[in-house]
């Protein structure tokens, strides 16, 4: 299997893409699959990859392909990869094409326009899945997203109002994000661990450095001030349902450098841990300790801060497939 998938990372098929419109404007799709076409017997999982701050949809498109293929699922997947893009991050931009400033479509903020959030992009994307005409046979759907995109992953599965709406579960896969949505003031202690077996070296108690980091329990990072899509979830509503929603924190067992350009180092997001890694392990604790989370752990071995190495590896194949 492993010489298809290198030459699918080289050459890729012929891609395919689709505008989906709003009010403002519309995002195009790469898909394997028309999502307003004809129906679709026989497709069985929406496997929907969200890019990381780069915006390379194209790329992760082929790696969402190399990871079905490693799956042997490819006859039974529609592939999705949305396109977030920003002028100021020298994305060409169609007249008529939404755009995000900054990297405020990672957490679902408005797009230029001020109509639309790249969260209600995800939302539509699943009411059109939804549909048991085109997509008869659909038994689940999977929203993942590494970096940039496992930010965007992980806080979508705690705010979104569209899961209650869907005939068939939906799962989430956040893959190495920078950082999470807390629901609550509580950190770990300050010079504590936690490891993928459920175990802390101390407690979570509120941040130690809170009075010198004001904001880090503000939305991205916590619950309080939230903007965008975020605003119109009910803090009710995310402590209620988000830690029983189907989340996979998929992490890579090298992605512990703190010199990436890419890793954020502000305060807020120190509050969480060193590096990716340990935020990770740390977040996963968190939940299944102070909310009983039904969550779920994937490491990566050898894969550092890599879509292809955790999404094509074993460790993202299962998280995806459950294989």
């Amino acid at each position: 299997m492993l010489l298809p998938i290198l030459a699918l990372l080289m050459v890729g098929p012929q891609a395919e893409t689709e505008h989906i419109g709003f009010a403002s404007g519309f995002v195009i799709l790469w898909r394997t699959h028309a999502l307003s076409g004809p129906s679709h017997p026989g497709v069985e999982r929406a496997f929907l990859l969200v890019h990381g701050t780069n915006r390379n949809a194209e790329d992760y498109y082929r790696w969402a392909l190399a990871s079905t293929m490693a799956a042997s699922e490819t006859a039974k997947t529609i592939v999705i990869v949305p396109h977030f893009k920003s002028r100021g991050g020298g994305d060409s931009v169609e007249v008529g094409e939404l755009e995000w400033s900054g990297g405020g479509w990672a957490s679902g903020e408005l797009a230029i326009s001020g109509r639309t959030t790249s969260y209600d992009v995800i939302d539509q994307v699943l009411e059109l899945l939804n549909s048991t005409e085109r997509f008869p046979d659909l038994k689940e759907v999977v929203v993942a997203g590494h970096s940039a995109g496992g930010q965007f992953v992980q806080r979508y599965a705690a705010v979104n109002r569209m899961e209650a709406r869907m005939h068939v579960p939906v799962r989430y896969v956040a893959a190495n994000p920078s950082s999470y949505l807390y629901l609550n003031e509580l950190r770990l202690q300050l010079g504590a661990t936690c490891s993928e077996n459920g175990q802390c070296s101390g407690r979570f108690v509120r941040y130690w450095d809170a009075s010198n980091c004001t904001t880090y329990n503000q939305y991205r990072y916590g619950l309080e001030k939230r903007t965008g899509y975020a605003a119109g979830t009910s803090e009710e509503s995310i402590l209620s349902l988000y830690p029983r929603r189907s989340v996979t924190y998929l992490v890579g067992a090298l992605d512990t450098r703190t010199d990436d350009s890419s890793l954020d180092r502000s305060c807020r997001a120190i509050a969480q841990g060193p590096n990716r890694k340990e935020r990770g392990l740390i977040y996963y604790n968190y939940m299944k300790t102070q909310f009983n989370a039904v969550h779920r752990l994937e490491i990566a071995p050898g894969c550092g801060h890599s879509a292809v190495c955790v999404f094509a590896g074993p460790a993202g194949v299962k998280a995806v497939f459950g294989k």
